[in-house]
């Protein structure tokens, strides 16, 4: 009987062990189940708001001309309005020579430009039809949180309403790097939803099926930039208003007070926006700012930024300043803090308009842009922005980014002045235009209608 008993104590304890093994399979089955239904319940979501939403988003068909070539692009846009009321992006139907939208039912209407925002890279957009559009339900971007699910609608590469699902990675983001003329003051929703070319004007929406915001642009996996829906339904506003957006401007280049720049101006706590430049004959000209003043309040609020990426804030505070009202801007000027007052006005145009000739080039208007960017000595005259290989222009040595002051004895001062010009010397067999190329002074010889000779083989 001895002998029995460890044998008796083994079975007893594999079979305490196989009833603890059945009872822990039985409890992972149980969690096994109950985290499969979640997953089923979070994908009946996803196809819910997915079905919900595609029918509010249309493709768009830009065509396009740059020179002599014209090309196609595609792209996105969210239906917002019953009446035929399209959101999409600036940079999609900008210099659009036609806009064409294809609705869920796969007919195919022409669209109209409402009016466009090139600083949000937003356009309203409007196509006339007797179809029932359903209208996008629209939430708050100011309650999206970072690490909430999304969905993105849109057609990339063509493919005709496809959804992506994603996180939102980040909020109040900066797009780094743009040229002047592209700068956008946009804090972006980040999302690695994804935002492939044809995807630019669809939604970013979240499991409630509500819109949060409109997307821009996409930098490669995980790097989405959605245009928050607040900042969409704003311009939406002002554009059928006046289909124009007024902001506020002061004049003044910025540039951020790091903590190398604060120990130098003999302030290493401070924080605020370095003033870097003053523009000529801007009211932070007339109110006596000056190069080398730090912001450390605009309005009452405190300004700080130690990177590019944080001067948008300071931006955004200015351009939605009521042009025509004084702001009151605090600023340290050496060892004395003061407060100065300005006057704001509207912000000059971004956009520059262009104009095509029939002489083998095309013209833009000097902004305020270009006469920075380009370092040009005043903004009279018309810029080239594009010379014909081959064409007349060409053949008389034009160069891009020549300006144009004279066209025969007419002086030229804007673009209009310019147009009007061509009109005057249409019919001549030869035009001498008076142009300015860096620093220097040229004459350049149109003979419209006369080719360049090619060379024998």
């Amino acid at each position: 009987m001895k002998r029995l008993l460890p044998f008796v104590f083994l079975l007893l304890g594999f079979l305490f062990f196989s009833i603890n093994m059945i009872q822990l399979d039985h409890a992972w089955g149980k969690d096994n189940r109950r985290s499969l239904k979640l997953f089923e319940d979070l994908q009946k979501i996803i196809i819910s708001v997915s079905n919900s939403i595609k029918p509010s988003v249309v493709h768009i068909e830009v065509v396009k001309k740059t020179g002599q070539i014209k090309y196609k692009s595609l792209a996105s846009g969210l239906i917002v309005d019953k009446d035929g009321l399209i959101l999409t992006n600036e940079h999609v139907v900008d210099d659009a020579k036609s806009i064409t939208v294809t609705l869920p039912s796969k007919i195919e209407y022409p669209a109209e430009i409402i009016g466009t925002d090139k600083q949000t890279d937003l356009a309203l957009i409007k196509i006339e039809t007797d179809e029932e559009l359903l209208v996008a339900k629209l939430g708050n971007s100011e309650e999206v949180e970072v690490g909430e699910w999304v969905i993105a609608v849109g057609n990339p590469y063509g493919f005709d309403r496809t959804v992506s699902f994603g996180i939102v990675s980040g909020k109040g983001r900066v797009l780094p790097n743009l040229p002047i003329e592209n700068q956008l003051i946009n804090d972006f929703i980040q999302t690695d939803a994804a935002i492939d070319p044809g995807s630019s004007g669809g939604p970013l929406v979240n499991l409630r099926g509500e819109v949060v915001g409109i997307n821009s642009i996409g930098f490669g996996r995980g790097q989405g930039f959605t245009i928050p829906i607040n900042t969409a339904n704003e311009v939406k506003g002002k554009l059928l208003a006046s289909g124009t957006i007024q902001r506020g401007w002061i004049g003044i280049a910025i540039q951020p007070l790091s903590r190398d720049y604060a120990r130098y101006f003999n302030h290493p706590q401070l924080k605020g926006v370095l003033i870097s430049d003053i523009i000529p004959g801007s009211p932070a000209e007339k109110a006596g700012l000056l190069s080398g003043d730090i912001v450390t309040e605009y309005n009452g609020k405190k300004v700080a930024a130690e990177k590019e990426e944080d001067l948008n804030k300071f931006r955004v505070l200015v351009s939605q300043s009521e042009v025509g009202k004084p702001a009151r801007l605090k600023i340290i000027r050496g060892d004395v803090d003061t407060n100065i007052v300005v006057q704001i006005s509207e912000q000059p145009k971004v956009k520059a308009d262009e104009f095509e000739t029939p002489l083998g080039f095309t013209v833009k208007e000097i902004t305020d842009v270009i006469y920075r960017q380009y370092m040009l000595d005043d903004k009279e005259g018309v810029m080239v922005s594009f010379v014909e290989v081959g064409g007349v222009a060409s053949t008389a040595l034009l160069e891009e980014e020549d300006v144009i002051k004279k066209v025969e004895d007419f002086q030229i001062k804007s673009l209009d002045d310019f147009k009007k010009s061509l009109d005057q010397v249409k019919d001549k067999k030869q035009i001498m235009l008076t142009v300015k190329r860096g620093k220097n002074k040229r004459f350049v010889l149109l003979l419209p209608g006369q080719k360049k000779e090619l060379p024998e083989p």
